[in-house]
């Protein structure tokens, strides 16, 4: 999907539209512009020749705060290209455009691969056929874009054969993550804050809980994530209050005994109607910045377990 802030980016940078996405020629780098809910994405079909350059542009690019300074949620720099991903709000695209006046100086300081290079062959081009390479749009020589759709169809084969974990260990492994960032939540809820930054924490850990316990990489992964991520918002919305009982029974101030405390809460919420809507106020807000914030690990998960993709673009 490409909504009207990057198509008239696009349209300044001469770039064309086909199959969700603007692609073409940014600033002299094979560029791929794309957007969903709640982020845009930039990615470049670039490539470092000496790993020493990549080396000196993820140094250089750790000197700034570039979450702050441009909204930039991710940048990841693969083997052949590198993908930049913005937080979405009002304002998003002039962060975007300083982001690209600080950021492709940098690609020509070191030495990454200019739209002219084929990322097949690492040869230079004139013409060629632009692909859409999951998600990313590569101009190439036709021979070479052969070559990478064979390869893409065996490579798909061969992680379905190889397929191993298990859905039930990586829901072990995503809850227990999910309870970690539930304690991140419910301290910032606590200090008067529903954070974005909570929703990340939580997202981040539900998903490295589920890798860590050995998950199955199917489908079914990407509806574990956001499974636990909701139930992490609602446990993380009662956190404080929990926390405040248990400081209270520890100190002898109220009558109630640890077991009693759900009960209570659970009556607290049915029958005071302050508590059951400054409740569902934190619980709605807290998932929609849980969702917002975690977006990066569902399109991270459905984009891993989906296999490669490979499309031509007109």
């Amino acid at each position: 999907m490409v909504g009207s802030g990057l198509k008239k980016l696009a349209r300044q940078n001469n770039m064309k539209i086909s199959n969700g996405v603007a692609y073409g020629d940014l600033r002299g780098y094979a560029a791929t512009l794309s957007e969903g809910a709640g982020y845009k994405k930039i990615a470049f079909s670039s490539y470092f020749v000496e790993a020493a350059q990549k080396d000196l542009l993820v140094q250089k690019v750790q000197t700034v705060n570039i979450l702050e300074t441009y909204r930039v949620l991710r940048l990841d720099i693969f083997d052949r290209s590198m993908e930049v991903v913005f937080h979405d709000n009002p304002g998003t695209m002039k962060k975007i455009v300083a982001f690209l006046d600080w950021f492709i100086p940098l690609l020509n300081q070191f030495e990454a691969t200019k739209s002219d290079i084929c990322p097949g062959c690492g040869m230079q081009r004139s013409g060629g056929k632009w692909k859409l390479i999951n998600g990313v749009a590569h101009c190439m020589h036709e021979s070479c874009a052969e070559k990478a759709r064979l390869e893409i169809v065996e490579e798909n084969a061969q992680k379905k054969q190889e397929a191993t974990g298990s859905y039930g260990t990586g829901l072990l492994g995503a809850f227990l993550g999910t309870l970690l960032g539930t304690v991140v939540w419910a301290f910032l809820l606590s200090s008067g804050y529903i954070s974005f930054l909570g929703g990340l924490a939580m997202g981040f850990l539900a998903d490295k809980g589920y890798d860590l316990f050995r998950g199955k990489q199917g489908k079914g992964k990407l509806v574990i994530l956001i499974t636990c991520v909701i139930l992490g918002v609602v446990l993380g919305t009662f956190g404080p209050d929990v926390f405040t009982l248990f400081t209270m029974i520890a100190e002898g101030s109220t009558d109630l005994t640890y077991s009693q405390i759900p009960v209570f809460l659970l009556e607290l919420f049915t029958q005071n109607a302050d508590y059951r809507g400054a409740v569902l106020y934190n619980g709605v807000m807290g998932l929609f910045f849980a969702m917002m914030s975690s977006l990066m690990f569902f399109f991270k998960t459905a984009k891993a377990v989906g296999g490669e993709k490979f499309k031509d673009l007109h």
